[in-house]
């Protein structure tokens, strides 16, 4: 097994809820393995003979419980939407970024093809599946705003839940502290623009 990426579904994509212990491990089958917080799911397609049927916790000790069934969630093949790609690394590190500014909360989003994400949460999920594979080999399928979004490559199969939105909310100006929501481009732009700007170290600082 892949230990950063069990790492990586242990991290960002198991739950953290006592209610319902079994979430809070990695789930293995011979040939893939999963997690999910209900929100994001993320099957790996590497499994395991030893753990067949078990769902383990962090220190590999076997959580008791039946986890539900992933396969159910996802649409048929042919109602999951229009592929749409971009440089999703870039996107992960837009998340990062807006995420460690003052101004950020916790139920941001942005709009990609009218379907909205929680910042947050495609954070955790991005951190994930660019570690999968090769990046460049990922799709989203979006089909509308309200609709569990699939995303793809050769190496995990994924899905997350938008974040409902008005249109009149997008780029609209709040106050501090205010949930945000950001169009695509503007949400690239600002991170393109601005992650760049570092303050100058001072000459002989250390002498001050």
């Amino acid at each position: 097994m892949n230990k950063k990426i069990l790492k990586a579904l242990f991290a960002n994509i198991c739950a953290n809820d006592v209610t319902r212990p079994v979430m809070g491990g990695v789930h293995f089958e011979r040939e893939r393995c999963y997690a999910s917080d209900g929100h994001i799911l993320v099957i790996f397609k590497e499994g395991s003979e030893k753990l067949d049927g078990k769902t383990v916790d962090l220190e590999g000790n076997e959580i008791q419980g039946r986890y539900p069934n992933v396969d159910g969630v996802f649409p048929p093949k042919d109602n999951q939407g229009n592929p749409f790609t971009c440089d999703f690394v870039q996107l992960k590190n837009a998340c990062a970024y807006h995420l460690k500014q003052l101004s950020s909360t916790e139920h941001d989003r942005v709009i990609i093809n009218e379907v909205g994400f929680n910042v947050r949460t495609l954070h955790r999920l991005l951190c994930t599946i660019t570690m999968i594979g090769n990046p460049n080999d990922i799709k989203f399928f979006l089909k509308d705003r309200s609709h569990a979004v699939v995303i793809e490559s050769d190496q995990m199969r994924s899905l997350i839940m938008p974040s409902l939105y008005q249109d009149g909310d997008i780029d609209f100006e709040t106050d501090f502290g205010e949930t945000r929501t950001y169009s695509y481009e503007n949400f690239i732009n600002d991170y393109v623009f601005n992650c760049w700007k570092k303050e100058p170290k001072k000459e002989l600082e250390w002498a001050e």
